[in-house]
C-alpha cells in the first residue's frame, strides 16, 4: 500500500530537529552537529521588539527557518541548552521593520 502523509510536523529533541513537509513520504532529519550558526531575528512592530524566527545555517550553506511560535518560543531552553554541547549559542538579528 503507498500513501502520502499529509500531515506536517516538526519537532526538536536531544538528536537535532525532525521535520516532514506536507505531502511527504519521509522525515528530514538535521544534527546539532550539522548546525553551524542560529540567529533569532527580532522585528520592531508597534514600537515593540518582538523575536519573529529561528534561522539555523548548516554546514553545506542551508537554512532552516522556523517561525518562533508558542511552542518554539517555550523550547528555546531547551534549543540553548543542545546548542551549547556544540560551542554555540542563538545570536539576535536585528530588523529595522515596524
Amino acid at each position: 500500500m503507498i500513501f502520502i502523509c499529509i500531515n506536517n510536523y516538526q519537532y526538536i529533541d536531544t538528536k537535532g530537529i525532525h521535520m516532514n513537509q506536507f505531502f511527504s513520504l519521509q522525515e528530514d532529519y538535521t544534527s546539532w552537529e550539522d548546525i553551524v550558526k542560529v540567529e533569532q531575528t527580532i522585528v520592531k512592530k508597534n514600537g515593540v521588539s518582538l523575536p519573529e524566527k529561528l534561522i539555523f545555517t548548516l554546514q553545506d550553506g542551508s537554512i532552516i527557518e522556523q517561525s518562533l511560535t508558542e511552542k518554539l518560543l517555550s523550547a528555546k531552553q531547551f534549543i540553548n541548552k543542545e546548542l551549547s554541547n556544540y560551542g554555540l549559542k542563538i545570536e539576535n538579528k536585528y530588523s529595522g521593520n515596524e
